[in-house]
């Protein structure tokens, strides 16, 4: 692929580094997260360069970062996206148009139940946008051509200790499909974590993740 998204996902040699792999749920996003803020994973503590941009945005980067340790209040990344759905607890984008670092490049990140979460029909259209699956091209969008092969964006803010942490996630779907992207369940260091009952309470799910509270006082999900 001529692309920095096409290819086998690798980590890239820059001081600032990211996870690697594909967020599939909610709890796979809390999972990260929680790693993230325990050290088990890179979190992002600063905006990225012109050059870290191209060269890490690619399908299976995962950047997780809080608002106040790294100062960044909008992510940008130089792409072009389609206007944002709801899927889930997720606001997802899919890549329209040529690499531009002019047109669509932020991405609005804030906590659930603010304008930016718009409200979701009871019954979405049941197709591969929505669904998450693999999607055959011909799709058109108003802010421009779906690219065939585009990446896919997917975000999520999650309300920490009373500060949000965002995971920004992107992947393509052959790449999922394909079995190259693992998810966190593959990572026995991260499956060992547990998730504080508060990173559930305190966020405004629009779908709440099933979690069952042990005698340890901590949420298993």
């Amino acid at each position: 692929m001529d692309s920095p998204a096409g290819g086998r996902p690798s980590q890239p040699s820059f001081d600032v580094q990211h996870f690697i792999g594909y967020v599939e749920t909610t709890t796979d996003a809390l999972r990260l997260i929680m790693a993230a803020r325990q050290g088990i994973i890179p979190r992002i503590t600063r905006r990225l360069n012109d050059s870290e941009r191209r060269s890490m945005i690619r399908s299976g980067a995962v950047f997780v970062f809080c608002v106040e340790e790294s100062g960044i209040k909008r992510w940008t990344e130089g792409l072009s996206w389609s206007p944002s759905r709801i899927v889930g607890n997720f606001l997802m984008y899919r890549e329209v148009g040529e690499r531009n670092s002019n047109r669509g490049a932020d991405t609005a990140l804030l906590p659930p139940g603010t304008s930016t979460f718009r409200v979701v029909p009871p019954s979405p259209p049941s197709n591969s946008y929505y669904q998450g699956k693999p999607h055959t091209g011909g799709a058109r969008d108003p802010s421009g051509s779906v690219r065939p092969s585009g990446l896919i964006k997917k975000t999520i803010t999650v309300k920490v200790s009373g500060t949000d942490h965002h995971l920004v996630s992107y992947y393509r779907e052959e790449d999922v499909a394909r079995g190259l992207l693992q998810r966190p369940t593959s990572r026995p260091d991260i499956m060992r974590l547990t998730i504080p009952p508060e990173m559930v309470r305190a966020t405004n799910f629009r779908h709440p993740p099933h979690v069952e509270i042990g005698p340890d006082g901590n949420a298993h999900m």
